[in-house]
């Protein structure tokens, strides 16, 4: 009904599509926000510190801090560079926005740097154009030769992610792809217009979020990837149906409303369990972790909402336009005459060699992720071409690495400050400990300076020692700041991950269950996808934790994995491997029930959905790939482990693996017991989706059975 009604008064729903993205846009416009990077581990250690340091200061200012280093072999108290930074405080203090900026700079240790704080007057927002201001400021700076680097708030803001490149490359990507699979710039433009108003939408959507919620820095561009991606495949799906349909001979109103009864339902089915497994990151119980998630569930829903109202305005529009160029099988015969049609006879004959030569690839794959660790990136791994990459080196060569990573110990007792002191600088570790700083709240903060930067093993094994050994001496002390939070949250996801997994799978074959009507092939499935995900998990641990090719990726060698991306990969993966499962199932089924024949069915399934489900493949992995160019190694390590998944995934897994393992199972494919099978609602349409069947029963070749 709603696929006929968008069909019927197609250009009312494309208008109101349009002004729903202009609208958004628009919103995004007038609505102020930003992204947050602050991670909260309620109930944990850091979150117990981190509560009464932020009472600290309740002034609202933002904070930002110039770094200026003396070149080499030069010391920053000579008259010259003396009189340099004087004029350069005085310049940054005279930049309009910036509140007090202190006259007294402090020196490094070995006098080869000086720094200041850069304060935002009240009411005064920081981005990127105050950020350059203030750097031009420096110029007196750099005229003496030295060095200039802006951390803190405007430091971000000037090294903001930019994922525009990206998305171009992949919106290319995506029509060059669908020329070559449709042979007709209507059937192309088609998928990339709907994913187009989805992510422009979805953005816009996203930046209006941002002045309520915390939005994590990387969660737009990891939601631009996916929405981007899933936008195309969802319509592609819809396209190849349609244009089986008009091959067949349906008038074009009647094939709108065939191809959503089936392939819509199915693209609703496959867009539920993405965005069940990506909502499934709220599991942690962290706010930083859930908002990846459902950032990239709204685009989701949003390319589903699309694929079910938009998609079939668009297919009415295009009309018979749409079965122009290559020609689409119309018939059974045509699909057994197709270049797919032959390789999915050639895999249902030898479906053991199939079997066992995949299983052995994928175990191949995936087998350096038994060696993948944990840890958190931090500045440095930006590079030297971001403001927060030179100010992170620029402080841990004059102050030592320690001071990018400072942990914050809290006393509610003032009067045991002394001795913790005592006892945290005879710490192992330990660099320099602050005099206490007293708190609203009564208590104190001692600042403690570790010897090693904030992503290194060692610092992780300081914050266990002084929670462990230390601080248990001392009435309610705790240990937070950044590094110590970060140590929780892998704490916390490590704890959490077994039950994001069981949640996960068990709705995803509760959807699958209802959707085919069958027990092992929802088990089958959820074992498919994991077998994508831990070879995913294996390319990620040899590129990034080994270093294997890391150079050609822009990175200087290897760099830690954050201990949040290995569980947002299973769940954006699993997702997006259940798309593809979806798809090639849904065909399978209707032959199935078609001709009872389960070898039949799996051949003219794979036959009908290979090409569609290997072209949105290659969209998807261009769409990811590109995301490698963006310069955060966090947002490579999605790309490639997304690019390196779908690839094998709709080739090894789709195409070989899950084919020969249906034609071995033969027709235990589809049982299911009677109580359960009357107790299931009939959920998808498996009638037939193009032809009425032949009038003689269709058998497999006696080659195929042997």
């Amino acid at each position: 009904m709603l696929a006929r009604w968008c069909g019927r008064h197609r250009t009312l729903v494309v208008v109101l599509w349009v002004l729903l993205a202009a609208g958004l846009l628009a919103g995004a416009r007038v609505v102020e926000g930003d992204t947050a990077d602050d991670v909260t581990v309620s109930g944990s250690d850091s979150a117990a510190a981190n509560a009464q340091l932020s009472t600290a200061d309740a002034s609202g200012q933002e904070r930002s801090e110039l770094v200026l280093t003396a070149g080499r072999g030069e010391r920053v108290d000579t008259p010259a560079l003396r009189a340099a930074v004087a004029d350069t405080v005085d310049a940054v203090s005279a930049v309009p926005g910036i509140g007090t900026v202190p006259a007294k700079v402090e020196p490094s240790p070995d006098g080869t740097a000086v720094r200041f704080t850069v304060t935002l007057a009240p009411g005064v927002t920081a981005d990127k154009a105050l950020g350059q201001e203030v750097l031009d400021a420096a110029e007196p700076a750099r005229d003496a030769s030295m060095a200039v680097a802006l951390g803190g708030v405007l430091g971000q803001r000037l090294s903001a992610l930019d994922s525009r490149t990206s998305e171009i490359i992949g919106i290319v990507a995506a029509l060059v792809v669908l020329l070559l699979a449709f042979g007709s710039a209507v059937a192309a433009l088609l998928p990339v217009v709907t994913a187009l108003i989805v992510v422009v939408g979805g953005l816009a959507g996203l930046d209006m979020l941002k002045s309520a919620v915390a939005i994590p820095d990387v969660a737009p561009t990891l939601a631009a990837m996916i929405g981007l991606g899933v936008g195309v495949d969802y319509t592609l799906f819809l396209v190849n149906r349609q244009r089986r349909l008009l091959a067949a001979g349906l008038s074009p109103s009647d094939a709108v409303v065939r191809t959503a009864r089936s392939a819509g339902t199915a693209v609703v089915f496959a867009g539920a369990t993405v965005i069940v497994a990506i909502s499934g990151l709220m599991l942690t119980g962290v706010g930083f972790v859930s908002w990846l998630g459902w950032s990239s569930a709204l685009l989701v829903a949003g390319a589903v909402l699309s694929a079910v109202t938009l998609a079939p305005a668009l297919l009415a529009v295009a009309g018979t336009r749409l079965g122009r160029g290559r020609p689409a099988a119309a018939t059974d015969e045509d699909l057994d005459r197709s270049a797919w049609g032959g390789f999915a006879s050639f895999t249902a004959r030898r479906p053991v060699t199939v079997a066992v030569a995949s299983a052995v690839l994928l175990l191949g794959l995936g087998a350096p992720a038994l060696a993948l660790r944990l840890g958190q990136t931090d500045a440095g791994d930006r590079g030297p071409d971001h403001q927060t990459g030179l100010h992170f080196e620029a402080v841990a060569a004059a102050w030592g690495p320690g001071e990018n990573g400072p942990l914050t110990v809290v006393l509610t007792d003032p009067a045991q400050a002394g001795p913790a002191s005592a006892a945290i600088e005879k710490t192992a570790g330990v660099e320099t400990v602050s005099p206490p700083r007293p708190l609203p709240s009564g208590a104190v903060a001692l600042r403690v300076v570790p010897t090693t930067g904030p992503s290194d093993t060692a610092t992780d094994a300081l914050v266990a020692r002084l929670r462990d050994h230390v601080l248990p001496r001392f009435d309610d002390a705790h240990v937070g700041g950044g590094t110590a939070t970060r140590i929780d949250l892998a704490n916390r996801i490590t704890e959490r991950l077994p039950w994001l997994i069981l949640a996960v799978v068990g709705v995803a074959c509760v959807l699958l269950l209802l959707a085919f009507r069958s027990l092992l092939l929802p088990v089958k499935a959820a074992l498919m996808n994991i077998v994508s995900v831990c070879a995913a998990y294996g390319v990620v641990t040899a590129v990034f934790q080994w270093g294997w090719g890391a150079t050609l990726l822009g990175l200087d060698g290897p760099v830690p994995i954050d201990s949040y991306v290995p569980m947002v990969l299973f769940a954006v993966l699993f997702g997006l491997s259940m798309d593809y499962e979806v798809f090639l199932l849904t065909s399978v089924r209707e032959h199935w029930v078609r001709t009872g024949d389960n070898l039949v069915a799996v051949r003219r399934g794979l036959a009908e959905t290979g090409g569609v489900i290997t072209s949105a493949a290659l969209i998807m992995v261009c769409v990811f790939a590109s995301f490698v160019l963006v310069d955060n190694p966090t947002i490579k390590i999605f790309g490639l482990g997304l690019a390196s998944a779908i690839v094998v995934d709709a080739t090894i897994v789709r195409c070989l693996l899950v084919p020969a393992t249906m034609v071995l199972l033969g027709r235990w494919n589809w049982w299911l017991p009677r109580p359960l099978d009357r107790l299931l609602p009939h959920v998808l349409d498996h009638a037939t989706p193009v032809a009425e069947p032949r009038s003689e029963p269709v058998v497999a070749t006696a080659a195929e059975r042997t």
